[in-house]
């Protein structure tokens, strides 16, 4: 009875150390974690950091209680909505639903020539410290909501409401982006932003149909005014070659003109000379040729012939043919 009784105390302390091995090795097992590719891990001791980078992939770790890790998306893009401008903001519980649901009313900012608008923004964002993530900051998101308020309030006070609703939509985009990862940098929040998208900016719904009229004319005045420009830009050149056309028959007038002049000069010179040359006789010439140049542009020709004495004789008529 004794070895029956020995024997299965061996055999019961045999099976609890097999089980006590197999809790052990399912003890250190359970060390053993993996990291994704969009991840990066921060692995702590007894609550010191030993390594707040730890990398994708296979790792061990000493199981709870001695190490902890924390894994942190690095790579996932978030997006955070900012629809109202209370430091109460969760995205459980939004005071902009609260604030609309009570009185009916957006939340709206103010621009800088005192006019109220509706503003909805989309913060794009990522992790880019884990460290500073997990340990600085005690709630991130709502540090990261805060800081965009005010960034937009800031922006809108600076600039009329004009400008905020038409052309100046990009740069509030860009006026955000940069104030906001100016502040998270200071603050060593580990976030980064990328994006800022403004979804909706538009003055209250009572009146949103002036605001709209305003923008059309606007719009309306920049087409015109394009319009003009192109006008100008199309007419002028025109002109210029009109006048440079003008300037180049103006000179070819002229020189054609002094040119005549000058032949005109030559030959009378010459002539003049032949006269004081020959007397007379180069007056009688000339005579012939002009007779000869006016003969030849009149179809009738008359010839009167006085005598001596002064009486008239008879009238010739002289038909003579004009070359054509």
């Amino acid at each position: 009875m004794k070895a029956i009784f020995k024997e299965t105390n061996t055999t019961i302390i045999l099976f609890v150390r097999w089980i006590m091995l197999c809790l052990v090795i399912l003890y250190l097992c359970s060390g053993i974690y993996a990291v994704s590719s969009n991840e990066i891990a921060i692995l702590q001791r007894f609550g010191k950091v030993l390594d707040d980078k730890v990398q994708p992939g296979i790792h061990f770790a000493l199981p709870w209680p001695i190490d902890r890790v924390t894994k942190v998306p690095v790579k996932i893009i978030n997006r955070i909505l900012i629809d109202d401008f209370s430091s109460a903001y969760s995205e459980q519980s939004s005071t902009a639903r609260i604030f609309t649901s009570m009185t009916g009313l957006d939340s709206y900012c103010i621009t800088g020539d005192n006019n109220l608008v509706n503003i909805l923004c989309v913060i794009q964002y990522n992790i880019t410290n884990p460290f500073n993530y997990i340990f600085r900051i005690r709630n991130p998101e709502l540090m990261l909501h805060n800081m965009s308020a005010n960034a937009i309030i800031r922006c809108l006070a600076s600039k009329p409401i004009d400008a905020a609703l038409t052309s100046g939509k990009l740069e509030i985009g860009r006026y955000i982006k940069l104030e906001l990862q100016k502040k998270l940098q200071e603050v060593q929040s580990g976030l980064s932003v990328s994006f800022v998208e403004l979804r909706d900016l538009r003055p209250p719904d009572r009146v949103q149909q002036a605001f709209s009229d305003v923008v059309k004319a606007d719009i309306d005045r920049v087409k015109v005014v394009n319009q003009a420009e192109a006008y100008r830009n199309e007419q002028i050149p025109a002109a210029k070659a009109a006048a440079n056309r003008l300037l180049q028959e103006a000179e070819a007038y002229k020189r054609e003109v002094v040119l005549r002049a000058e032949g005109d000069t030559s030959r009378f010179v010459s002539l003049l000379n032949q006269v004081a040359k020959r007397g007379e006789t180069a007056r009688n010439m000339l005579y012939i040729e002009t007779i000869q140049a006016i003969f030849t542009k009149v179809a009738k020709k008359h010839i009167m012939v006085f005598d001596r004495a002064g009486q008239v004789p008879a009238r010739i008529k002289l038909f003579a043919q004009q070359d054509n």
